[in-house]
């Protein structure tokens, strides 16, 4: 029987990027429609194991608000969690501004100084309408020594990669870069995929693709 170590994971970020909805997608396979927005907080679990290290992690996955007047209650989350998830909306460049001139340095000043930081560059199924690139994203992670990852809630892609990142960051730092898998999410794969969509009977239409802008 493996260890099973308790993590608290928060994840931070503006409203409407999809918090939620990777939560949803990453304890339960499921996708939410119709969504309110999150008005505090609210945690799910999730037990996963890391076969390399024989080890458990129990995942206490913490949902906040990203309305401003809420961000003084979501510090109450944030200061005593292991693991700090920004998710920014990649048609949003606000949401990554935000990230950058706030969250992060919200984070640093409040939280336990060996905190763990992971970006999540939400919607990368919404390409199309992209305001940030993937090159822009990673060198900003880079710069803070942050695990990153593209995902997407509509498709469940990149979330579970994105875990097994946190999870052996966590597990086993020294061997980090051994034992995840060097790959982000391919944009060029995406569009292939979305273009073989619509040429097949029932694929999406443009005005399809335009009201998907507002998905998770």
């Amino acid at each position: 029987m493996s260890e099973e170590l308790p993590i608290k994971v928060v994840l931070l970020g503006e409203t409407a990027v999809g918090k939620s909805c990777l939560i949803s997608r990453f304890i339960s396979d499921t996708f939410l429609t119709n969504h309110v927005s999150t008005l505090a907080g609210a945690f799910s679990t999730k037990n996963v194991f890391y076969d390399k290290v024989n080890k458990t992690i129990k995942y206490e996955v913490w949902d906040t608000a990203g309305q401003e007047k809420y961000r003084a209650i979501s510090k109450m989350f944030y200061k005593d969690a292991s693991v700090v998830l920004l998710v920014l909306d990649i048609t949003r460049r606000d949401t990554f501004e935000a990230i950058k001139d706030f969250w992060y340095k919200e984070v640093k000043e409040n939280a336990p100084e060996n905190i763990i930081f992971a970006i999540a560059a939400n919607k990368c199924d919404l390409y199309e309408y992209e305001e940030i690139s993937n090159q822009e994203i990673e060198e900003y992670a880079l710069s803070i020594n942050a695990v990153y990852k593209q995902t997407s809630a509509l498709q469940n892609s990149g979330i579970n990669e994105l875990f097994n990142f946190i999870g052996y960051k966590l597990l086993a730092p020294e061997n980090y870069e051994e034992y995840i898998i060097k790959k982000t999410a391919s944009k060029k794969l995406i569009k292939l995929d979305t273009m073989s969509d619509k040429g097949s009977k029932g694929g999406s239409s443009n005005k399809d693709v335009k009201k998907k802008k507002s998905c998770c």
